[in-house]
Formats: structure tokens, sequence, C-alpha cells
């Protein structure tokens, strides 16, 4: 009697037996991850990425079929400059379709990110690494300049340094005080140097008196909110117009050109003097416009115009900017040309982070209830974006230290003081 051949066929697969479509929903299902891919450091272990790269060893069809959507649908993450560049050298050809990337700039690199993200040469670019580049995140670490040095010099502070009789926080003041005596000692210092020719070191600018941080807040920092009265006091600075002309003597004297974004009177006035940096009132951002302005030294517009310059930018045949005019009196750059082009754009978005302790961005937030977003998971705050240049551009404030997972921001309060 004959019998069948009950034997499989080695050659035949579920998987390649279905439709297309269905087969690339599988792969990206097995492929695609919910965390971004660190490259080269390692990914912090909160994140898990849980994909099965197994997959493309499979076989040559379905390497084939994968290994796009491994590249296109994964986001990955970059500290440094040259690393995209590398990983395009030693990663898998198909790294052509990266689409979207997370770029974690530390404010000592900002320099060497901004040349290579306005970089426009076929060999080192970022329009030349990632050529089908959809979606790019900048997150910016801000805090060694202007607003954000101030908070920065709070983080290793003792609670207790933070609030003195009646709970005011007087370290942020007294961090700004210092600064201008120091500008004041170099002047004079600088002076001095020039008569007699010495190299002497200044001594160390003596503490300025505190004033409260609600007092402080409603005029240089332009955060508002009302005046409680409670100190009525307030030390007046130097001449300011007298202390820029000793600067500007000491530049030219010693041969060195000034900044050119840096301004003596308005950054001193505004820090001491309340009067001098008054926000518009009819600016709705003013937490914002305030840290941008603190925040010109730092380079957030130079990395705004070089990113619209490579991305949004082609041939003058193809491109038509137009300049459109706007109401918004809080636009600080002006309103950013639109630029018209048959090429799809991508998404960029830029988030300068500032970590300040959480006890004062509550504060914070309590001022700007309106322009302040907070996350729900780490009780952080964010604004929204907004244009500068054609750039999203946002401001995010960071508790330090963060919260962990399942902590509720009630008692996040006495583990800040224990950990202090």
């Amino acid at each position: 009697m004959h019998t069948l051949n009950t034997r499989p066929d080695p050659s035949f697969s579920l998987l390649l037996s279905l439709p297309r479509e269905l087969r690339d929903r599988v792969y990206a299902f097995a492929l695609v991850s919910d965390s971004p891919f660190w490259w080269p450091s390692k990914s912090p272990d909160a994140d898990h990425h849980n994909v099965s790269t197994g997959l493309l060893r499979t076989n040559k069809q379905v390497y084939s079929e994968s290994i796009d959507i491994l590249y296109s649908q994964n986001r990955f993450l970059f500290t440094h400059p040259s690393d995209c560049n590398v990983f395009r050298v030693v990663a898998s050809s198909a790294s052509v379709n990266i689409t979207s990337v997370y770029f974690r700039i530390r404010q000592k690199d900002l320099k060497l990110w901004t040349a290579y993200l306005g970089s426009k040469q076929a060999e080192r670019s970022l329009k030349n690494d990632l050529p089908k580049l959809k979606s790019l995140w900048v997150f910016l670490r801000c805090g060694a300049m202007g607003l954000p040095a101030a908070f920065g010099s709070l983080q290793a502070a003792p609670v207790g340094a933070m609030g003195g009789p009646g709970g005011h926080p007087q370290a942020l003041p007294i961090a700004l005080g210092q600064q201008m005596h120091a500008l004041q000692q170099q002047a004079a210092a600088g002076g001095n140097q020039a008569q007699t020719g010495g190299n002497q070191t200044p001594p160390p600018p003596p503490p300025a008196p505190a004033m409260p941080f609600l007092q402080f807040a409603q005029g240089p920092m332009g955060l508002g909110g009302p005046h409680h009265g409670l100190h009525h006091h307030q030390n007046h600075p130097p001449h300011v117009n007298l202390l820029a002309q000793q600067q500007l003597q000491m530049h030219q004297q010693a041969n060195i050109h000034p900044p050119p974004l840096f301004h003596a009177p308005h950054h001193i006035g505004s820090m001491v003097n309340p009067q001098a940096n008054r926000t518009d009132p009819r600016d709705p951002h003013t937490l914002f416009s305030t840290f941008l302005r603190f925040e010109r030294e730092l380079g957030i517009e130079s990395l705004c115009l070089n990113l619209r310059d490579a991305l949004y930018s082609g041939p003058s045949t193809s491109m038509n900017f137009d300049s459109s005019s706007s109401s918004d009196a809080s636009s600080v750059a002006g309103s950013p040309p639109v630029a018209h082009s048959n090429e799809p754009r991508p998404e960029v978005k830029i988030v300068c982070i500032v970590h300040i302790p959480r006890r004062i961005m509550e504060r914070v937030v309590a001022l700007h209830p309106d322009e302040l977003v907070i996350d729900s998971k780490t009780h952080d705050a964010r604004t929204r974006f907004r244009k500068l240049h054609g750039i999203d551009v946002c401001m995010e404030l960071n508790g330090c230290p963060p919260l962990r997972p399942g902590q509720d921001a009630a008692d996040h309060g006495d583990m800040h003081a224990h950990e202090h």
C-alpha cells in the first residue's frame, strides 16, 4: 500500500508565508523599542529595549526585509558630535535610514555641536550623516552662565543655607552679589595694573547681604508674583556705566576684544536692580523670555541659526524665505523666516534643561502656573515650545534630586532634607 510522505518541507516558513504587510508588523514588534538606543555609551538600566535582533540572522530574505525597520523606526541617542559620524561608518549601510535621533549636549561641548550641526561638508555634517532625518530632539544642559548659573550655585548648598528666617532662600542673591563684586574687583584691579604694571591677584570679593528670593524674582528674573513686603532694603550696585567703561579700557589696553554678546550694563544692572530688567506686561512668556536674555552667551541662538541653515535652507531657486510679521511682543528674536520647499522639513526641538533645587522649582511653578507644564511622572516643569529662528525651543526645570519611581512629591521634601 502506498504511504504519503509526511515529512515537513525544510524550506517552508510560516513567517515568510504571510503577506508582506503582516511580516512588516512582525518585524516592527520584534525590533522596535520604546526607549532610544544610546551609542557608544550604555543606556540607563531603566531603559529596557526588549528587541529580538536574533531575527536578523534567520536568513537573507528576513534580514533584507527587516534591517531597514530596525534603523528607520527606532530612535538613537548620541552624546558627542563625532558619535553620529562614526556610527554611520561602523554600523550597517542600512543606518542611512535613521529617521529619529536624540542629541544630549553638555554646555562645554556646545561649540563643537554648533559647528557640526551647522556644517555643510559632505564628509562631516548632520545632513550628510542622516539624509533621511525626520525628527531631531536636542537636550541642552544649561547652568554655567546667567540665570542657570545662579541656580546651579544652590545645588551644592545645604537645605539650611537656602532658607533663612521665615524660609526665604538666601544663596541665590548671595551668588549674584558675589558675581557683581567680582566684576567690580576685576575692574579696579585692572586699573591698578595698568598704572603700575604689576600682576597682583585681587583678593576674593566679600559676600553681599542677601535679599529675599521672592523680591529678587520679581525684578531681575522677571518671575513676577506678589510682593510680600518682608524686606524693604536693597544693596545698590556701583555705577554701572562707570564699571562698563573700566572693563572696556581693560580690554583695549590688553588688546582683547570683548565678547560680542555680553553687555555689562544689561547683565549687572538687571541682576541687582529690579527696574533694569522689567518684562513687557503683554508678554505671556515672561519666564522663557527672561531665560533667553540671560542665556545669550550660551549660544542657543547660534545653535538655532545653524540648524535652520543646515536643515531648512537650500538653493535659492527652490527656497523662498518670507519674514512674517507677528503681534507677539514676547518674541525674543523676532518672527522666524518660513521656508517653502517641496522637501519634507525635519521636526527639530531643543529642550534647555536647568537643574535647580526642587523646592525652588516649586516656587517658580507657583508663580507661573500658566507658563509651566508639570510632568505627571517626574514632577519636573517645562515651558511650552516657542519658535526661535524657526526652531522650537523650550525650557525645562529639573528638580534636584529627582523623584524616585513610586515616590510621592509630598514626602519628597523630607527625603531631600535627609540626603543633604
